[in-house]
């Protein structure tokens, strides 16, 4: 029986990643902040970072959006300390070629971002994955507000 592209792009890591709040919410006193949104599905993130010169210490998420936008906005939150704009961008480029690189091995993906391998086959959702990081990278780019 083939599986519905439910069942093949939300599976059980993505789903897990979705729900996790640790870093939803706002930071009391932050340093930059970025939003980035998709008006093809109406997914919005929004990202409030605590800096330490060019690193990030604390990241704290808002999202309006999809399980697949949730997952990776929580998912980049936990990454985030200790990156700075240079880490983001290659760490969201190598990613986007992840996801455009057809194949079936799942072990093409790093193991950091393994969970989002299921998403390769649905080029339209890319976007949802790659968003958290264009909010980040928005944020750094305009520069610090604190």
């Amino acid at each position: 029986m083939a599986k519905t592209m439910s069942e093949d792009l939300y599976q059980d890591a993505i789903i897990e990643w979705s729900k996790r709040t640790v870093h939803s919410g706002h930071l009391e006193k932050f340093d930059s902040k970025g939003t980035a949104s998709n008006p093809l599905c109406g997914d919005l993130v929004t990202v409030e970072l605590n800096m330490e010169g060019e690193t990030i210490q604390s990241m704290a998420i808002q999202v309006r959006g999809c399980v697949l936008c949730k997952a990776s906005s929580a998912h980049l939150a936990e990454l985030a300390k200790g990156l700075t704009l240079d880490k983001i961008k290659k760490i969201r480029h190598d990613l986007d070629m992840m996801l455009k690189t057809p194949g079936n091995d799942p072990t093409d993906f790093p193991e950091s971002h393994h969970l989002f391998f299921p998403v390769r086959s649905h080029k339209s959702r890319h976007s949802c994955v790659l968003l958290p990081y264009d909010a980040v990278i928005n944020g750094l780019s305009s520069g610090y507000t604190g």
